[in-house]
């Protein structure tokens, strides 16, 4: 079973609270005590949730991160962005989810981000056995492992001392070791592991019946002993194995939150849950990377200065923008954050945090731009960048809307000719 909920938002149990609370959601009790536990044992549980009291009852608040939060098996809470203008939230997250570097995620297909009627579990799950259909149809790998046996027969190479050891007393046995072609290999056997797993996990009939049919190619396979050492294994070999990279990604953050293996009742991990900012930030620092003019002179998360130049020795403290552009002799940091902006607020500080500013303050004296770009995800009052913030004569700072419902290449164009405005 699947809860699904808005980042930021409450879940009470329906037996404390009548109805839901605002911005969020009941589960059963049952499902409220599984989030308990792991709101009061795991240690990673304070970055994901608060436990609060209202009205003498108990509720849990999620954080800003979203994804897939498996609790047990077949419950999972998926936590989907808080999106303005409404928006279909679990296609938008799949969608920001495949350009997040160094996951697994990556591999996601349109096809998967518009099946919005499937719990993520389910998209995930998905992708995983897409990612293995090319390895069943190339034929699964094969490697040559050394074995050492009693055999009846001399093959491969004489072991003296084992033969002596051995079988001092059984003249009809040869101790030797040999090397065999076998598909008993660490990632055949992390496959497997995994297909074992989601196939009882899974509320997908279409899934279910692929697993089945991977599982018969893998049927000389044992499954994995030992997560852990077959992974370390299979980096051991990562040329012979190059080709399950993306399989192998997934199995590992399927896999993750059982423990590898480890004791029952081990906490759910956050493997399959990313910090909303930095999805954010992942999403519009592809689409500058990709559609911006002169797209050769940005550079993401560049860390050349320090905020501190000298101490002992030694510059302290590195700055690091999301983005840098460099256009001719002038130089644009962008920052992101995923924040609300409250376009009207013109007597207030539209929701923008003073910290921010600081920081970007920073960036600008440290790099020597004039011209600073705060990004914030657009909504109903904020279609529009803000009116210019002046630090001082020589610096100014824009705070520029970016709408993650439209297609990523408008919006950096937009963002692409307004800062360029700035000439």
């Amino acid at each position: 079973m699947t809860y699904s909920i808005s980042e930021n938002g409450l879940i009470g149990s329906d037996q404390q609270w009548p109805e839901p609370p605002t911005d969020g959601i009941l589960v059963p009790d049952r499902v409220f005590q599984l989030l308990r536990r792991f709101a009061s044992e795991s240690d990673q549980a304070d970055i994901l949730l608060t436990f609060t009291i209202q009205k003498g009852r108990e509720l849990i608040r999620v954080r800003n991160y979203v994804g897939l939060l498996p609790l047990s098996a077949g419950i999972h809470l998926e936590i989907l962005p808080k999106i303005e203008p409404p928006a279909n939230p679990r296609s938008l997250l799949l969608n920001m989810l495949r350009y997040v570097r160094y996951s697994p995620f990556r591999t996601l297909k349109t096809a998967h981000t518009s099946a919005t009627y499937l719990p993520l579990w389910d998209v995930f799950v998905r992708a995983f056995l897409d990612t293995i259909e090319p390895i069943v149809q190339q034929g699964i790998q094969r490697a040559y492992v050394m074995v050492e046996r009693n055999e009846p027969f001399w093959k491969g190479k004489f072991q003296i001392a084992r033969q002596l050891r051995e079988n001092n007393h059984h003249a009809e046995r040869l101790a030797v070791a040999y090397e065999r072609l076998t598909a008993d290999v660490a990632a055949n056997r992390v496959l497997k592991t995994t297909l074992l797993y989601v196939y009882h996990q899974t509320e997908s009939a279409a899934n279910q019946r692929r697993i089945q049919q991977f599982l018969a190619t893998l049927e000389d396979v044992p499954v994995a002993e030992s997560i852990p050492d077959d992974l370390k294994a299979i980096r051991r070999t990562s040329r012979l194995f190059a080709r399950y990279e993306p399989a192998l990604r997934w199995a590992e953050a399927l896999l993750s939150h059982q423990g590898f293996g480890a004791k029952a009742g081990q906490m759910p991990s956050l493997s399959l849950l990313f910090l909303m900012e930095r999805v954010f930030e992942e999403y519009v620092a592809y689409g500058i990377r990709t559609y911006w003019p002169e797209a050769g002179n940005v550079t993401v998360q560049e860390s050349s200065a320090h905020l501190v130049d000298e101490h002992i020795g030694v510059p302290k403290f590195k700055l690091r923008p999301d983005m840098l552009i460099r256009h001719a002799d002038k130089t644009f940091v962008l920052d992101t954050k995923w924040k609300v902006v409250n376009g009207q607020d013109k007597k207030g500080n539209y929701g923008i945090e003073q910290a921010d500013l600081y920081q970007l303050y920073a960036y600008g004296k440290k790099y020597g731009a004039n011209d600073l770009v705060l990004i914030y995800p657009a909504n109903t009052t904020f279609q529009q960048p803000l009116a210019v913030f002046d630090y001082d004569a020589t610096m100014r700072l824009h705070v520029v809307p970016f709408d993650v419902t439209s297609l990523q290449a408008k919006e950096v164009e937009k963002l692409a000719a307004y800062a360029l405005s700035f000439q």
